[in-house]
């Protein structure tokens, strides 16, 4: 009996720890490796369950039951009564062909009915044998013990187009009790799918252990394709982005034709269903699974930026497997399934062409996805040649869908996170580029400073801070003066130096990181003096005006005969007063600094009471003419 101690934990807090089988001492060792993005351990997590799937098929395959041999009798008349009931076993024999059930089991798509007589070999007779048919999609299956000296009997009837109920074993394939003193089984088969026959025998004691690794196999395959379900439908909801959606459906069909195809669907999900799901429900999934291939593949790939030519083929591919899905739903035929069976191989060549176009033209993704595709290609001709019966039903041909499949969602897992890195990357370049171009709407393009834009966002917000925190605020209003004449008598190349140099000098006399110097208009500078009572203000303005003299730039049309400037400074307390009152109140200070004869500063105290409005004369004539 297979244990599943061999199996260690895989994860534990974000390391991946060793991995190993009872037996085996190639285990994987990779210790302290950090995994961080959340996809990664999903992806290691689906190959983890494809090295178990793989593990429990062989030991399943291999070491439990005894193969069987027999010998088949294909009859074209599906009304046809039990041969043996008018023949002897040995006519039956002599007019039927000999097979290894446990090599060659696969007859391909059939009308015929296939009457299989197995002679059954010595064994244990303390316990009891069962006879495991291991194909969970036959219709019918009729199984009768006996022999020519006791005649036959009809042991059961089941198949997935008959009722679940009619089963022995609540299992997905089909298991008969086999009476102890019957050396011949006959087993009558008849499908619209593919005909196959792998029949064994299963002691008493080893059926839990063969159900028990059946069912553990498939739940880590299909716990996977859940986690791949519900991972990538988080990153369609977190990024909008359509095609995690296209492979969330994708995904979803492939899980439903896995559900079907293996049986357990009809074990859990519609075990009540008088059948018409196990009929149809193959041609639906695989219609409405390539449907969404073709969606995902156009929007992953971008298909009608490389070739409009393909993507026109995509469209009509998209449109054929939809009408299969239609078909499907309103008829069964073996036609329909055989071609269920190769459409998708036509439709994953047609995705790995278009990811070596993809991968030519070095788009991003293109290299996981081309493998990914190749993996489910390689997997889906195996499986549709072993169906056909062109191919022998083994370990390798049975479950290479399943392993095409866990290949190809463990790549694009890794395609579709480096297609998220990259749409993260592209949105970070461009709110990068956003918070650049914001910044530059916020910086005066000849002093490097902030403009007027940025001093009514920092005031706005700086009064929000001293009303919140009840501290003093002030607010200076600078002007060079008699700029006007000064441009008039140097030009406008020696004015905008000059406005340069003054900015770099009051930028200079700023002591704090929170104090903050802005171009508020032509030659008019402003200073926002956050958490500063009217002493200090005013010592930053007196030196302002010092280190600007202390320039010594020539202005002959001045008084002073240099540059100089007027400071009107507001300081307000618990800020109750909004921003144009405040600049309004600046604004008065320095008109008050300019009709006294300008180069001084004069100060204005707002204690949160009304401030009178000065009207338009103030606003609308020039300061340099007051």
């Amino acid at each position: 009996m297979v244990r599943h101690s061999g199996y260690t934990e895989l994860l534990n807090y974000g390391r991946l720890y060793t991995i190993s089988t009872e037996g085996n001492t190639n285990g994987v060792r990779t210790h302290g490796v950090r995994i961080v993005p959340f996809v990664l351990r999903l992806a290691w997590l689906v190959v983890f369950s494809c090295v178990a799937s793989t593990t429990f098929a062989l030991v399943d395959v291999k070491a439990k039951g005894i193969p069987l041999h027999g010998w088949v009798l294909v009859d074209s008349n599906p009304d046809s009564p039990n041969p043996l009931l008018t023949n002897s076993t040995e006519d039956f024999k002599n007019s039927s062909q000999y097979v290894d059930l446990n090599r060659r089991s696969n007859r391909g798509y059939s009308h015929s009915v296939y009457w299989v007589l197995i002679e059954l070999p010595e064994r244990d007779l303390s316990q009891h044998w069962w006879l495991e048919y291991g194909y969970p999609l036959i219709d019918y299956i009729d199984v009768y013990t006996g022999s020519d000296a006791t005649g036959w009997a009809l042991k059961g009837s089941t198949g997935d187009q008959r009722s679940w109920y009619s089963r022995e074993v609540y299992s997905p394939v089909f298991y008969f009790n086999l009476p102890s003193d019957s050396p011949y089984v006959l087993v009558r088969l008849q499908t619209l799918g593919s005909m196959q026959y792998p029949l064994r025998l299963i002691s008493e004691s080893e059926l839990p252990s063969v159900r028990g690794n059946n069912i553990f196999m498939h739940g880590l395959f299909f716990g996977a394709l859940f986690i791949m379900i519900f991972y990538n439908m988080f990153v369609f909801v977190m990024s909008r982005e359509l095609a995690y959606l296209y492979y969330v459906c994708l995904i979803g069909a492939i899980t439903v034709f896995e559900l079907a195809v293996t049986g357990f669907g009809n074990m859990y999900f519609w075990r009540s269903d008088d059948g018409w799901v196990n009929e149809h429900v193959q041609s639906i999934t695989v219609g409405f699974c390539l449907t969404f291939v073709v969606f995902f593949t156009r929007r992953f790939l971008k298909i009608n930026e490389l070739n409009r030519t393909l993507d026109k083929i995509y469209i009509i591919a998209g449109l054929i497997s939809l009408v299969l899905a239609v078909f499907g739903a309103l008829q069964a035929s073996q036609w329909l399934v055989s071609f269920t069976a190769l459409w998708p191989i036509a439709v994953v060549f047609l995705i790995v062409y278009a990811s070596v176009l993809g991968l030519l033209k070095r788009q991003s993704g293109a290299t996981l996805f081309l493998l990914a595709w190749s993996g489910g290609l390689i997997g889906a001709v195996l499986f549709a040649g072993q169906m056909q019966g062109w191919m022998p039903s083994n370990t390798i041909t049975v479950n290479a869908l399943k392993w095409g499949i866990i290949l190809n969602v463990t790549l694009l897992s890794f395609s579709l996170v480096s297609q998220i890195q990259k749409l993260k990357q592209e949105k970070e370049d461009l709110q990068q580029k956003a918070n650049e171009n914001y910044q530059l709407a916020l910086i005066d393009g000849l002093t490097g400073i902030p403009n007027r834009r940025a001093f009514d966002e920092r005031l706005f917000g700086e009064l929000e801070r001293s009303r919140r925190d009840k501290t003093h605020i002030a607010l200076m209003m600078i002007d060079i003066d008699y700029f006007k004449n000064f441009n008039d008598a140097y030009g406008h190349q020696m004015g905008d130096d000059t406005l340069i140099r003054t900015a770099l000098v009051m930028r200079g006399c700023l002591r704090r990181p929170g104090d903050m110097l802005f171009r508020y208009g032509g030659e008019e500078f402003s200073i926002i003096l956050a958490d500063t009572h009217e002493e200090g203000a005013n010592n930053t303005a007196q030196r302002i005006m010092k280190e600007i003299q202390g320039l010594c730039i020539p202005h002959k049309e001045s008084p002073f005969k240099q540059v100089t400037v007027s400071i009107g400074l507001a300081v307000a307390k618990n800020a109750n007063i909004k921003p144009a009152d405040f600049i309004q109140v600046a604004d008065e200070a320095l008109y008050k600094a300019k009709r006294s004869g300008r180069n001084t500063v004069s100060i204005t105290n707002s204690q949160g009471t009304s401030v009178v409005n000065i009207g338009d004369y103030f606003k609308n004539t020039p300061k340099d003419t007051l």
